[in-house]
């Protein structure tokens, strides 16, 4: 049974602490998806063309150029979190992926576009492995998990924000979408002026390297190495399938023209991530009663099944709308188990750089991800078939799960 008191006896630095890593990771999530959701008429401007073989491959590149900057990210700021403090990395990578998503509106060709994504990618990078440290290392134990799920469920705030700028906005063009972009950086300013660092934190806080650290043991080495597979697999999926969905329903309603499907390009994102926000609140509660091993177990199995199958089957928009929540619900929500459990495995000295590492390292393999999809776009013309197949990578993340060690009802280890 789910315990109701979860919630009781919290001070307001938890509380505080929740609502700061919350914030942060929905303006993340939005200024990360923003290209995504614009993807379709921002190249089709920068390139001259509307057809969806080009659009794909120049798309697909920048968005994997998007995704070295995220993994660069989490690899350089893990440390600085371990080393500086959680709160000011934060506040830092806030600021420096509001200001470069910002930039995006005056980019005069994909190249320039393409640069300013690398540079939004370091701060989006960065940005998650502070805040999922901050809540490990102040939430008590029978709270952490349910805690990590809002912090990444308020991912799909995010999304709902970005739906509502393109919906709203976008009429007046792609650029006014990128400009606003920057406001995420008013939350870095309340952040750095209203959060302490956890007292685990200061107390365990070292001036040493950690990546050496990292190899220091054979269960380090394990753990890492496992870690690490379950994000790219995850990431991979998720860059090369769902973040194609928008344009893969602009290719669908294109003959309507770019501005009349703006409309049905916000509602199957809203859907898509209305089913994810469920996913993330789902997976804690499975996770405290079946384990963390299983309740990612279930969220694999789930996508590797869902996500190819949304894009071989579903052929008119309606039936998209009804099948996207999901794919949302299980490819979103999978992420969750990685804010829950990735703490749960390292050290407090170690623990943003860990699981930093963990996160954005397999980006650099999920990179490839939307360069592939776009490559298969280009290669059959269609959306459809290319996302369906990236899809099913799903498949290994059923094989790498078994590795994992359960850490349900372990204490954090110091």
């Amino acid at each position: 049974m789910v315990d109701s008191k979860w919630y009781q006896d919290l001070t307001p630095y938890q509380w505080r602490v929740l609502l700061c890593a919350c914030l942060g990771w929905a303006l993340d999530i939005m200024d990360g998806y923003l290209y995504a959701i614009i993807l379709f008429p921002a190249m089709s401007d920068l390139l001259g063309t509307t057809q969806s073989s080009s659009i794909g491959w120049y798309g697909g590149i920048v968005l994997s150029i998007f995704m070295i900057g995220w993994a660069l990210g989490g690899l350089i700021f893990g440390p600085i979190a371990d080393r500086y403090g959680r709160s000011k990395t934060m506040a830092l990578t806030i600021l420096i992926y509001a200001g470069f998503t910002g930039l995006c509106a005056i980019a005069g060709s994909w190249q320039e576009l393409a640069f300013y994504r690398f540079m939004t990618g370091l701060g989006i990078g960065g940005e998650w492995s502070a805040g999922a440290a901050l809540i490990a290392e102040s939430w008590p134990a029978k709270s952490r998990a349910k805690a990590a799920g809002i912090m990444q469920a308020s991912g799909g705030v995010g999304f709902f924000f970005a739906s509502l700028l393109y919906l709203f906005i976008g009429p007046y063009g792609w650029r006014w979408v990128f400009a606003l972009g920057v406001l995420p950086a008013i939350v870095a300013f309340y952040i750095r002026k209203t959060l302490d660092e956890p007292e685990r934190w200061v107390k365990a806080k070292s001036t040493r390297n950690p990546y050496p650290e990292l190899l220091r043991t054979p269960t380090l080495r394990r753990d890492i190495l496992i870690c690490t597979a379950m994000a790219a697999v995850a990431t991979f999926g998720y860059q090369g399938a769902i973040q194609w969905v928008p344009s893969w329903i602009s290719a669908m309603l294109q003959a309507q023209g770019p501005r009349a499907v703006i409309p049905q390009v916000s509602l199957i994102t809203s859907v898509l991530n209305f089913g994810g926000m469920f996913g993330c609140l789902a997976l804690p509660l499975i996770a405290d009663r079946l384990g963390r091993k299983r309740a990612l177990f279930w969220y694999f199995f789930g996508a590797s099944l869902s996500v190819p199958t949304t894009f071989f089957l579903a052929r008119e928009f309606s039936q998209a709308v009804l099948v996207s929540p999901i794919m949302g619900f299980f490819a979103g929500g999978v992420f969750t188990g990685f804010a829950i459990y990735f703490p749960e495995l390292f050290p407090t000295a170690i623990r943003a750089t860990a699981q930093g590492f963990c996160y954005n390292f397999a980006r650099f393999f999920s990179a490839f991800a939307p360069f592939a999809t776009g490559a298969i776009v280009s290669a059959y013309g269609s959306f459809a078939p290319a996302i369906a197949i990236i899809g099913l990578i799903y498949l290994l993340g059923l094989i790498v799960i078994v590795f994992a060690r359960e850490t349900n009802g372990e204490p954090l280890p110091e």
